[in-house]
């Protein structure tokens, strides 16, 4: 008698996966003719394989279009995609815990009791504590080097003054996160990620607190990762490789409770140096705004109505222009907001003179 272990599918999977519950996954599309990934060969059933590739996309979207009540409609679909997210993993884990199989009685199926990770599995250990913002020291050192030399030039009016530091390799990071793709999300969601020096031997560090201890990387080659079981909040997350520690970028574990983060207007929309930008909109929180231009950030900007916030713009990158500028120089900049109810829905724009 040949009996199916299918496990429970905790992650999104999709073309290009590999592992254990893209096996799962295949046993469960295996046991509805309806659904079934091939008649013979590789795929079919009893011959399933840990590789999510186009016969098992294909039967994952005659599975959603059969299932299209539960899989689709509530994501606003009528067509089937072939992407397994967590309306189509929570109807294929339904349909795995029962013990009928549709292919045959030949082919029992026993379902063992499977463990969900809990928020309590992604917290750090003791040997796994790092300083995760080395990276960024390491970046900030380097600027503040070349900022040093760049004013020094400014100062002497003579772009043959400026003489820039010689950076090593051994001076910046040799991980770096790059982008998120999408920069916020539930638990749950698998996430792409952009950079260098990023393997499956990766660890992902939201704070310092928890950890993703598994970098998946597809066939094409691009790394992704699904968010932990965590408190929804704006996290400083790194990536280490090895003994080498990223910069932080910033990701939110969202929860549909929360307000949405918008933003209306800006003004002044020309402001001067030092000037006072006031940021309007909604869903800003009491205390925990980040306030993102392109030459500032500001961090823990309170907003005492949560529709209101304001910054004083004095970049220092830009603070030696200035003092040799002659007030006629316009610099287009933008603004975003994100706390811990996620990013802001779009960027402002407004101009600095010096």
């Amino acid at each position: 008698m040949n009996v199916l272990l299918v496990s429970l599918i905790t992650t999104n999977l999709f073309l290009g996966s590999t592992g254990p519950e893209v096996l799962s996954l295949q046993q469960v599309l295996n046991r509805d003719p309806d659904t079934r990934i091939a008649s013979a060969g590789v795929g079919s059933l009893g011959k399933e394989t840990t590789y999510f590739g186009s016969l098992t996309k294909a039967a994952v979207v005659r599975f959603q279009e059969k299932y299209a009540v539960e899989t689709l409609t509530p994501v606003g679909l009528t067509r089937g995609t072939g992407y397994v997210g967590s309306y189509t993993r929570a109807k294929l884990n339904a349909l795995s815990s029962s013990t009928a199989n549709t292919a045959g009685a030949n082919n029992p199926v026993a379902t063992p009791s499977t463990s969900v990770p809990t928020q309590d599995d992604y917290l750090v250990k003791d040997n796994e504590k790092i300083d995760i913002y080395a990276g960024d020291k390491m970046i900030t050192a380097v600027q503040q080097r070349i900022l040093a030399a760049v004013n020094s030039g400014i100062t002497n009016q003579s772009e043959e003054m400026v003489t820039l530091p010689t950076i090593l390799q051994t001076d910046v990071p040799s991980v770096a996160i790059g982008t998120f793709t999408p920069r916020s999300g539930a638990t749950g969601v698998r996430v792409s990620v952009t950079g260098l020096g990023i393997s499956p031997d990766s660890v992902v560090y939201f704070g310092d607190t928890y950890i993703v201890r598994t970098v998946n990387r597809d066939i094409a080659g691009n790394f992704s990762f699904v968010t932990p079981p965590i408190p929804s909040g704006r996290y400083d997350v790194a990536i280490k490789t090895g003994g080498a520690v990223s910069n932080t970028a910033t990701f939110v574990i969202t929860d549909a409770k929360n307000p949405t983060v918008r933003l209306k207007s800006v003004s002044p929309s020309v402001i001067t140096y030092e000037g006072t930008l006031t940021i309007s909109g909604s869903g800003f929180s009491p205390k925990q705004n980040v306030v993102v231009t392109t030459y500032q950030k500001f961090t823990d900007v309170p907003s005492a109505d949560g529709k209101t916030l304001t910054v004083q713009l004095a970049p220092e990158n830009l603070r030696e222009s200035v003092r040799v500028g002659t007030g006629k120089n316009s610099i287009p900049m933008s603004v975003y907001v994100v706390n811990e109810y996620g990013f802001s829905d779009t960027e402002q724009s407004f101009t600095m003179t010096i």
